[in-house]
């Protein structure tokens, strides 16, 4: 009788109180099922204005976000400022032709070259299969390289709702010492175009 009741009681809290772990698992391999039974793929990154630029990369997003749990998501608004910045809302020759939204090096001759850069660079911008790949990417390298862990403890302790504090610690993203500047201001430009 006793087994009876401590399984029923078990069986009562994990209904209302189910394990984040087995949650979070199920959720994955539901969603993975579902990419690979059903063809659920990286939705088509298709625009040819600023705004259907911005409506890709969303929808991008929101697919990434399916299987990518909370505490490893990135600020949208910051995403979508620093592709903005990198890629000219997704009109330079390495978005273009490389799917790369991000500028992001590949050290090896493998990528492409960029223009007036001679042959003999150690390094090349980076090549993917399409853009929600190179956003994948991006997403990995803010989340495992060590360059980036105060980027890190700003979102952990902002609840990432705070992409300007942590626009201020990307400044190992790019070579340009102004970039910060840029990645807040268009932060600020594209909150003003909603209001």
């Amino acid at each position: 009788m006793k087994i009876l009741i401590l399984i029923l009681f078990s069986f009562t809290v994990g209904t209302f109180f189910p394990n984040p772990v087995i949650k979070q698992n199920t959720e994955s391999a539901t969603i993975t099922w579902v990419k690979n039974n059903l063809g659920y793929g990286p939705p088509k990154f298709e625009y040819s204005n600023n705004k259907e630029f911005i409506q890709a990369l969303n929808r991008c997003i929101d697919y990434i976000h399916l299987d990518l749990p909370h505490k490893q998501r990135i600020n949208r608004e910051l995403m979508i400022a620093q592709s903005i910045v990198e890629s000219d809302y997704g009109k330079s020759r390495f978005a273009r032709e490389g799917h790369n939204l991000y500028g992001i090096r590949i050290w090896s001759k493998e990528g492409m070259l960029p223009l007036q850069q001679p042959e003999t660079i150690e390094w090349r911008v980076r090549i993917f299969k399409n853009k929600c790949e190179s956003v994948m990417y991006y997403i990995e390298i803010l989340n495992t390289k060590q360059v980036y862990a105060e980027f890190r403890k700003i979102r952990e302790i902002t609840l990432n709702q705070d992409p300007i504090a942590m626009a201020k610690a990307l400044d190992s993203f790019s070579t340009n010492k102004e970039y910060e500047k840029y990645v807040i201001a268009v932060i600020n430009k594209l909150r003003n175009e909603t209001k």
